[in-house]
């Protein structure tokens, strides 16, 4: 074969070459951001029909993310789970939930046309989202009786289920609903009742009930960093909780913020009084009666004008410190309730100085709390926020409904 025909064959061959149909690029795999909350976690291996063949529990002291290649069903067991590819999970399905989930939304379903939602008896709250998918603001409102709305869009938002209302006092809000395949919407299912009458004095550092409540309690005063988160957290897991503050915190810029999210959830929060500077009434020296009035009243003049409610009748000494006399005086102006606790996380000190991780916080409280428990938290907990998915969760996994001093003090 001559030169040119050589060059005329190649010619030819490249332009065959060119007319091929060119094979698409396989898709990249489809991989998922994991957020792992501190406290217990456990990973499962399933069979092809949904035996479970193996688990493993590992307990983390803090949040993780873990890398998911999928997430899917598993036959025969209830819910969604993500198959973790890498890491101390690698090769094991862990449950979307509120405490293992993929930030904000993912899986959502439009309803075309809309479907009828239930909402039993109770009080709700339906939420509006920022655009990243964060807190934004929530609309408040009661049943006495069941009523129906209409709902046009399915999603779990931060591994929770949730419907977008479309008809109703709740139209286009987010509303909580019972599990992923349920068109029933989730009432809030603590308890906030009025405060008790001042009465007679008592000092409580646990309550005799037998109704299955833990009195969650945050006081707020010195660090003031996570304030606001904590307090969102609380409202979008839906926990009723009882603030202590400072006069002096309650007058910072986040304080007003926190106590603004406090008047505008009259459903899940009540406030005490912490004093106003955080002194030790007892052991502080000159803590005369009059001294001891003046600084929850001192105290009360700061905060009740931003919340709309007085302290009265509960409020908290600083370091847990009281006598006699320093109850009598709090007493005489109407703080007859002493609230101490049964609990105490310690999370006002930080993990370089021996203080707890939030993993630890969540085995202290998960593990001791009884029926009528009071725990001793902070809105300036190092890892408070942190702590709570998995301490929220787990306590109402376990029958134990995180609820109000109120609550506790009227079912005992």
């Amino acid at each position: 074969m001559t030169t040119r025909h050589l060059r005329l064959f190649t010619i030819a061959g490249l332009l065959a070459l060119a007319t091929l149909p060119v094979a698409a690029a396989p898709a990249a795999a489809t991989t998922y951001s994991v957020q792992l909350e501190a406290g217990p976690q456990t990973g499962y291996r399933f069979s092809s029909t949904g035996t479970i063949l193996g688990r493993k529990t590992v307990t983390l002291a803090a949040p993780v993310t873990a890398t998911a290649d999928s997430r899917s069903s598993v036959p025969n067991q209830p819910g969604t789970y993500y198959r973790i590819s890498a890491g101390q999970f690698a090769n094991y399905r862990i449950r979307e939930s509120m405490v293992a989930h993929v930030p904000g939304k993912i899986g959502e379903v439009v309803w075309s046309p809309t479907r009828t939602i239930t909402l039993p008896a109770g009080r709700y709250l339906g939420y509006r989202f920022d655009a990243s998918w964060g807190f934004d603001t929530t609309k408040y409102g009661s049943t006495s009786a069941a009523s129906t709305a209409t709902a046009s869009r399915r999603a779990i938002i931060d591994g929770r289920p949730y419907v977008l209302m479309s008809s109703g006092s709740w139209s286009g809000t987010w509303m909580p609903i019972t599990s992923a395949g349920s068109t029933s919407a989730q009432p809030i299912a603590c308890s906030k009742p009025p405060k008790v009458a001042p009465g007679s004095a008592a000092t409580y550092s646990r309550v005799s009930t037998t109704d299955p409540q833990v009195a969650l309690t945050f006081d707020m005063g010195g660090r003031m960093t996570p304030a606001v988160d904590i307090m969102e957290r609380l409202i979008i897991d839906r926990v009723c909780a009882t603030i202590f503050p400072t006069g002096v915190a309650a007058g910072t810029t986040e304080g007003h913020a926190v106590m603004a999210l406090i008047k505008g959830h009259p459903e899940l929060f009540e406030i005490g009084n912490h004093t106003m500077n955080h002194c030790n009434l007892r052991d502080g020296g000159g803590g005369s009666a009059s001294q001891i009035q003046t600084e929850l009243l001192d105290a009360d003049a700061v905060f009740s004008p931003l919340v709309g409610t007085t302290g009265v009748p509960y409020w908290r000494p600083p370091y847990g410190a009281h006598n006699a006399t320093v109850r009598a005086a709090a007493a005489a102006i109407g703080y007859t309730k002493t609230i101490m606790w049964d609990i105490d996380t310690i999370d006002w000190k930080p993990i370089a100085d021996g203080g707890p991780t939030a993993g630890a916080i969540v085995g202290k409280v998960v593990d001791n709390a009884a029926t009528g428990s009071i725990v001793l938290m902070h809105l300036g907990g190092y890892n408070t926020f942190d702590a709570l998915p998995a301490m929220v969760s787990r306590l109402r996994a376990g029958g134990l409904q995180p609820s109000t001093i109120s609550a506790l003090l009227r079912a005992g």
